[in-house]
């Protein structure tokens, strides 16, 4: 990943997707490079929005393009094993093999239970979501 300065950073909007009389909520945590600091803050805006009762907890969240290692995995699991009212379905859009694994790994460490599952197109993960 070729670093970029924090000048430089797109920061995408996350965004509570309606469907059916219910919603999704999409994190966007993508394209933040090798800034883990701010996808983690971004992460915590995030949560505080999940958390609110009239939230689904149907959560996707978007990695491509961030630097992801065991600390971004842990945080992000840690936030979810703490919330009152536990996400239900939960998909990671953008890891490569490795991510995967890593963000299993950690899932299963911190006996998070929730449905998952990882995939790199965003209607998929809708699709999957809903289902």
């Amino acid at each position: 990943m070729k670093e970029i300065s924090k000048d430089d950073l797109i920061m995408h909007s996350s965004m509570e997707l309606p469907y059916e009389g219910g919603s999704i909520y999409f994190s966007s945590l993508d394209a933040l490079n090798i800034y883990t600091d701010i996808a983690k803050s971004k992460f915590l805006e995030d949560i505080n929005i999940v958390k609110r009762p009239s939230t689904s907890k149907l959560l996707a969240v978007h990695l491509k393009e961030t630097l992801f290692n065991k600390d971004l995995a842990q945080f992000i699991i840690t936030q979810l094993v703490q919330l009152n009212n536990p996400v239900r379905k939960l998909v990671f859009v953008g890891l490569d093999s490795k991510g995967k694994r890593l963000m299993s790994n950690t899932i299963n460490e911190c006996n998070l239970i929730v449905l998952y599952i990882f995939c790199n197109d965003y209607e998929k993960a809708k699709e999957w979501l809903i289902r």
